[in-house]
């Protein structure tokens, strides 16, 4: 009798914890273009066209990718997009995912952590939502890059355009 109450409880308790806070980005001069669900409690901020979504064990950059209509069009801006995060960015694999409806290109590479000059890893994700482009970022030193991969991919999952 009681293991049902049990289920139930344990379920209701962990759905709890995965709540979700949506955060808006804005385009260009549109305030609001694309919406994503941050996990619960994470801190955001919004500072230049950089927007960080950061947690105990997940710091998220996200730019607006300017001038740029499409995917294709975005992927030879990326060293200049994330270099306030990584410079010297080197592509070791790409893989196409699927983020906001659409195909997305997701970057997997070393590079150089910009505030310290430490080598990293980072993970990057160029995808369009709605009429606008974005580009997202994980990075670190060593294998910091792939701690944050599934947290990262689970954001963007919830990307919709605005």
């Amino acid at each position: 009798m009681m293991r049902p109450y049990l289920i139930s409880l344990v379920i209701l308790t962990l759905s709890s914890l995965a709540k979700a806070e949506p955060v808006t980005i804005a385009a260009g001069n549109v305030a609001a273009s694309l919406e994503l669900n941050a996990p619960d409690g994470a801190k955001v901020i919004v500072k230049g066209g950089k927007t960080t979504i950061s947690t105990k064990k997940l710091w998220l950059y996200i730019w607006a990718v300017p001038n740029a209509k499409t995917v294709g069009e975005a992927l030879p801006q990326v060293n200049e997009i994330i270099k306030s995060e990584v410079t010297d960015f080197v592509i070791g694999s790409t893989e196409v995912i699927s983020v906001a409806g659409g195909d997305a290109t997701h970057l997997k590479g070393k590079g150089t952590e910009a505030d310290d000059g430490d080598p990293g890893t980072a993970d990057v994700v160029v995808f369009a939502a709605g009429k606008n482009v974005f580009a997202a970022c994980v990075h670190g030193e060593g294998a910091e890059a792939a701690k944050e991969r599934s947290d990262m991919l689970s954001v963007l999952k919830t990307a919709k355009p605005l």
